[in-house]
């Protein structure tokens, strides 16, 4: 593939932007649906770049692509374009701003960081944050965003990892459910359903070991996502398994109380992750990092 590439001509806009977000996001439909055109216009457009540069950017396969080594380079190099003339752009409309974009789970986001994230805006008005939602792992390197918060072990490659909190679980109701449980057992209200959480399916075996023996299945209520079981334990519709730290909000509001006050670890936490070398010192970042870790030791947030 020879390049047509001359002094005089240079990709066209169109055609950078749709490589940049199949490159990031490593699928055609994806950029498709990101920047609402279809997928044939995406595919159409990283074709014609890759003859105007005489290099093949994707590996194409038959449900899934995947960035050549020139592509991975040529990606790097697009988006601190993009990033660069962002800044430029702010700067001469007088609406610059330092930028910290920040990755974490959609739980997460919506019962820890997002009610906290006030306080930092009001400390920092010259830093704009933008939050994406999202379970996927990110590449720091390739993908824009600066921060990210991962729910696990603390293992990461490529990456600057600093602990967050611990995450500790314990039973949580409705207080009027657990007026209606007062002092009985858990594993004697066989009346109140238990609320089984699908991605943590062993939760319970912290608190009732013997289960699944003795809890017929019409006494589970068996949801996806941990913001599932709490809305479905704040509507009263049963005992859950609370996971801190996103539980704690709804035990200072009341709207859920727990029911032992002994917690169990997981052995698992929250860590946050910041890009390796020059990029991850940035002044923003170090704020925002550093008002992560206060929110954290702070514990809930109070109303």
């Amino acid at each position: 593939m020879r390049a047509r590439l001359t002094r005089s001509t240079f990709p066209g806009s169109a055609a950078l932007r749709s490589f940049e977000s199949a490159g990031r996001l490593l699928s055609f439909k994806r950029a498709a649906q990101e920047l609402n055109v279809t997928e044939a216009a995406i595919s159409f457009q990283i074709r014609q770049l890759e003859e105007e540069l005489g290099a093949e950017l994707f590996e194409r396969g038959h449900r899934q692509v995947k960035l050549t080594p020139a592509g991975r380079a040529y990606l790097g190099t697009v988006q601190q374009a993009h990033r660069d003339l962002m800044m430029a752009t702010l700067s001469l409309t007088g609406q610059e701003k330092a930028q910290v974009r920040v990755s974490t789970m959609p739980a997460l986001a919506e019962h820890w960081l997002v009610p906290r994230l006030g306080s930092f805006m009001r400390r920092h008005p010259d830093i704009a944050v933008s939050v994406l939602a999202s379970s996927d792992l990110v590449d720091l390197d390739r993908d824009e965003v600066d921060v990210a918060i991962r729910y696990g072990s603390g293992h990461w490659s490529r990456a600057e990892i600093r602990h967050l909190m611990d995450e500790t679980i314990l039973p949580v109701a409705h207080p009027k459910i657990a007026r209606k449980l007062a002092r009985r057992k858990i594993d004697a209200s066989t009346n109140i359903p238990l609320i089984s959480n699908l991605q943590h399916p062993d939760e319970w075996a912290h608190f009732l070991p013997d289960l699944p023996g003795g809890r017929h299945a019409a006494g589970l209520l068996r949801l996806e996502t941990s913001v599932l079981v709490l809305r479905a334990a704040v509507e009263q519709l049963g005992i859950a398994i609370g996971r801190r730290p996103f539980v704690d909000d709804f035990i200072a509001r009341g709207e859920l109380v727990p029911l032992t006050d002994q917690e169990q670890p997981t052995g698992k936490g929250y860590f946050i992750l910041t890009p390796k070398g020059r990029k991850g010192m940035r002044p923003e970042i170090a704020h925002f990092v550093d008002a992560l870790c206060e929110f954290a030791a702070a514990g809930p947030e109070k109303t």
